[in-house]
């Protein structure tokens, strides 16, 4: 199965990524720590995966000249529009599956992304829901219209995607239920205190 990984992932801007921890941070020790959260997701996902790409809100800036891997604009529009959008031409760029992920979940461990694939031989949706009512990847083996009208950056998302993947009938597998890196604590939880 050709699996095209796209990473979602903002440019290490200060005062633009990783505000809820501006306050114990500075607005560039934030984007530092961004920078670095966002190298260990791509590394890993180039380690495992033999097509992936960084789906970049500006493709231009140097911090993506870094990784061997194709840079795709995400483009205008809410989250839901935009990976709709990478999603639709993964697979008229010849994939067989499409996996999301963000970047704040670089203590992910390899197995949690190798047994999404391993399920999207099974199942038409495979999806990585986490604490805050969001998801740490979502996997899918066909262009499907499971990003609209959700409440983005709630703790809705998880709900309402699934709502609409079995509004269209569609199999669909879930992960153990893992974590994000949004504030202090979870730092300190994944190991990633001090960074």
């Amino acid at each position: 199965m050709r699996l095209h990984v796209i990473i979602m992932c903002k440019a290490p801007i200060p005062g633009a990524v990783k505000t809820r921890l501006i306050g114990r941070y500075s607005p560039h020790e934030a984007a530092c720590l961004h920078s670095k959260m966002a190298t260990a997701v791509i590394q890993r996902a180039l380690r495992l995966f033999d097509a992936v790409f960084i789906a970049a809100d500006d493709p231009g800036h140097s911090f993506f000249s870094g990784f061997n891997a194709p840079t795709l604009r995400q483009g205008e529009g809410d989250l839901g529009s935009r990976m709709n959008r990478l999603m639709l031409s993964a697979f008229d760029d010849g994939a067989e599956a499409v996996m999301f992920l963000g970047t704040d979940s670089p203590h992910m461990k390899e197995r949690r992304l190798l047994e999404a694939a391993g399920l999207l031989h099974e199942y038409e949706v495979v999806l990585g829901p986490v604490e805050d009512g969001g998801y740490d990847l979502i996997a899918l083996v066909s262009p499907q219209p499971v990003f609209s009208n959700i409440s983005w950056s709630t703790e809705r998302v998880t709900e309402e995607t699934v709502d609409n993947i079995r509004g269209l009938n569609l199999s669909y597998a879930m992960l153990d239920k893992g974590f994000d890196i949004d504030h202090e604590e979870d730092l300190e939880r994944a190991g990633w205190g001090g960074a």
